[in-house]
């Protein structure tokens, strides 16, 4: 499998219209921001030529005729050859949906047909989405919706049911160790496939017939009531009952049926941007008719490919590619809507592991670090990358925040730069509520309409443990607080705001104490247990939570603007005692494990340079253990990425492991427990 996190990330943004045209911005690996530009306002409506090749070529001369545009896309082309292509198209300028971007061709090659240019129309939604699943089998579920009225009654023809399942079996149900496909029973009725989701997909498929209403730019679903008869179905029976679902698929697959008309492609394109909104990560849809024998191949083509690496995009792409060098006429009609930058929808198998690097190998690795809780003498650091479907992050707030308050300047995913930016023309408590506010309400969008309370009062903590959030993510054995706090360890330091780490361990039977770090003149009069408890030592029962860069129960002592770190450093620096002794001891007496970082964090360098870098260098640091995301910005060299660590851990034992949260959190559930019978 070619390494696909190597791959560039390159998004095309596109505005809504203006008198002069669309805005188009083009952002290379989330950081590098090239100057606007703009597509003709007479883009729409889109008249085909009949020829593929020329229609893709006119798209590319049409989106790339402003100079501004055409240098910033050559520019990238040098930059790398490898680019994850996200046609981002702003909800004010839906009607460019019309537009078949996917014959988009660059000298004669088809972008969205190419594996080193996976292209989606990307749909950011700030909803939660469930995470990677390791778990194989993935389930399909297929729904094939043929009324047995539909000609007699609407004059559409009725499936060729033989033909589709046969279709899916052969694609998906002759590989029963990759896929486990199921029918859902007729009558194909919309309670009956709520009932069926419920039980958990990871893909809906759907064969059958849809029509799209331009005047109401609404899409309907040709389903089936209990009798057997059509029941004609609103896109909004089918975006609510995926909403109300806890587990919603990760991928839905709209397929045209082998006889459909063209509004049926108008409709499943329509629909599909609204189930991407309704928090689905992915879905892709038939544009037009699609073949009988493009239909199979496509299908066989994509779902396997999909199951070995998990990245839909480059999935499609392979899929799509098979179609152009076997010369089918359809090749642009399956379209691709996702939500996720990546493109990754589950790791790549069943035990899929991260990469451990450093002088020991996995085994060792793990048997030292479950040795080190064993006895007590582990203290997990939490950082900000640890929150899954419940909160978004902070690269999503900085980009939210940069394009409400008008921020401007390149880095708009950098948290601490755009709240530096509110900070100066809005005064320096603006971000401290407006970011707590932000992270309550989306909490509160992302739960449960049955628990959802109506007020939303008071801080994300209090809601937090209102609303029984423990209990609320137990459907997920590898949520990173819940196996931390089963490892029954006497302190967690965190560097979020949240109590999470506080409810999961009070859902293990444990007392916590929440402490934070006094870290500004401000904080001083706050209460601490250790000068309210002179003999309070963390312990099993009684665990510390110790918020390093700040709580939501007190917002002066959030650390969140470049002044603010800056100011942290220097006063902990200034003043040992504004970090509690135990803490200090702590960090350079317990095997140090770090969860839910980046290098580029502002979080993991503060620890480094305030923390970690002040320990008497006298005093050697025990086993460390790094988890490390890598996918925003790829670190090739990972031998400097080791040395730089050495500069801070004298002497210690350094491992690195290299590979997602959830990845890390499941191999620790599982040695733990494992090592526990």
């Amino acid at each position: 499998m070619p390494d696909h996190e190597t791959i560039a990330d390159v998004e095309v943004r596109i505005f809504p219209k203006r008198t002069d045209g669309y805005p188009v911005e083009i952002t290379f690996q989330g950081e590098r921001e090239y100057p606007r530009g703009f597509l003709s306002a007479d883009s729409v409506p889109w008249t085909p030529s009949g020829d593929p090749a020329a229609d893709g070529d006119r798209l590319r001369e049409l989106l790339l005729a402003d100079p501004q545009l055409r240098e910033a896309w050559s520019e990238i082309r040098g930059l790398s050859t490898r680019r994850r292509i996200r046609l981002r198209i702003d909800d004010g300028a839906k009607e460019l949906h019309q537009l078949p971007w996917e014959l988009w061709r660059e000298q004669g090659t088809l972008l969205s047909a190419a594996a080193q240019t996976p292209f989606s129309r990307y749909l950011p939604v700030a909803l939660p989405w469930g995470g990677l699943v390791a778990e194989r089998p993935l389930r399909v579920l297929a729904v094939l919706a043929d009324g047995d009225d539909l000609e007699t009654a609407y004059s559409l023809p009725r499936l060729d049911l033989e033909t589709e399942r046969r279709i899916l079996d052969e694609t998906l149900g002759s590989q029963p160790d990759l896929f486990r496909l199921e029918y859902l029973d007729s009558p194909a009725t919309p309670e009956r496939l709520e009932a069926k989701l419920r039980e958990g997909y990871h893909i809906l498929h759907f064969v059958g017939h849809g029509m799209f209403n331009v005047r109401r730019q609404q899409a309907v679903l040709y389903m089936q009531n209990e009798a057997g008869h059509t029941r004609i179905v609103p896109e909004g029976v089918i975006i609510g009952l995926l909403a109300r679902l806890e587990l919603r698929p990760h991928l839905v697959f709209l397929a045209a049926c082998q006889s459909a008309k063209r509004t049926t492609g108008e409709a499943f394109q329509g629909l599909a941007p609204k189930l991407i909104a309704a928090g689905v990560p992915a879905v892709v849809a038939m544009q037009d008719f699609v073949a009988v024998q493009s239909a199979r191949q496509l299908s066989a083509a994509f779902y396997q490919r999909l199951a070995e690496h998990g990245l839909v995009d480059v999935a499609l792409n392979e899929a799509r590619s098979t179609l152009v060098t076997a010369g089918r006429p359809d090749v642009s009609v399956p379209v691709l809507f996702m939500r996720l930058k990546s493109g990754q929808l589950w790791s790549e198998e069943v035990d899929a592991r991260g990469t451990v690097l450093g002088s020991q190998n996995p085994k060792i690795f793990w048997t030292g670090l479950l040795r080190m809780i064993k006895m007590k003498r582990c203290l997990p650091i939490i950082g900000p990358r640890v929150h899954g479907r419940w909160l978004p992050t902070r690269r999503d707030i900085a980009a939210r925040w940069a394009e409400e308050h008008g921020y401007p300047f390149g880095d708009r995913t950098e948290l601490a730069h755009v709240a530096q930016y509110l900070a100066s023309s809005q005064g320096e408590d603006f971000p401290r509520s407006e970011i707590l506010e932000s992270l309550k309400s989306e909490f509160l969008a992302r739960l449960p309409d049955e628990v959802r309370p109506t007020d939303g009062a008071g801080t994300l903590s209090n809601l937090v443990s209102q609303v029984g959030w423990s209990a609320l993510a137990e459907d997920d054995p590898n949520e990173l607080h819940q196996v931390l706090a089963a490892l029954s360890l006497p302190l967690y330091l965190t560097t979020n705001a949240d109590n999470f780490m506080e409810e999961a361990l009070r859902a293990q039977g444990k007392s916590p104490v929440r402490e934070l770090c006094r870290w500004n003149d401000a904080l001083d009069a706050v209460a601490s247990v250790f000068e309210a408890e002179a003999d309070y030592t963390p312990s099993v029962e009684r665990p510390l939570v110790f918020h390093l860069l700040g709580s939501d129960v007190e917002d002066s002592s959030l650390v969140l603007t470049e002044d603010d770190y800056l100011d942290f450093l220097v006063a902990i620096s200034a003043d040992r005692e504004r970090i509690p002794n135990y803490i200090r001891a702590a960090l350079s007496n317990n095997s140090l494990m770090f969860l839910g970082y980046s290098l580029y964090d502002w979080e993991f360098r503060v620890i480094m340079r305030g923390l970690v870098a002040t320990i008497d260098r006298r005093r050697r640091f025990k086993h460390v253990a790094v988890q490390l995301e890598v996918t925003e910005r790829p670190v090739k060299d990972t031998l400097a990425v080791q040395t730089f660590l050495q500069q801070y851990f004298y002497h210690a034992d350094i491992n690195v492991y290299w590979g997602a949260l959830a990845q890390f959190s499941a191999e620790l559930r599982e040695h733990y427990q494992g090592g526990r019978r």
